[in-house]
């Protein structure tokens, strides 16, 4: 009985230790989307502005 219950035991820490990696993950990947979308957002407003001066003339 003793073997079952530590067998169950490791598996349950290892099942906790993924799901730890994932939320690291994911918190990670969640920042670099934000990031990556205050980029994309600052390039838009810079093309913008060079492209009403070079109308403007």
């Amino acid at each position: 009985m003793k073997r079952k219950a530590q067998g169950a035991i490791e598996y349950l820490f290892m099942i906790a230790a993924a799901l730890v990696i994932i939320l690291i993950v994911v918190r990670q990947l969640r920042n670099k989307g934000s990031s990556a979308e205050n980029t994309a957002s600052q390039a838009e407003s810079q093309i913008n502005s060079t492209l009403k001066s070079m109308m403007s003339g």
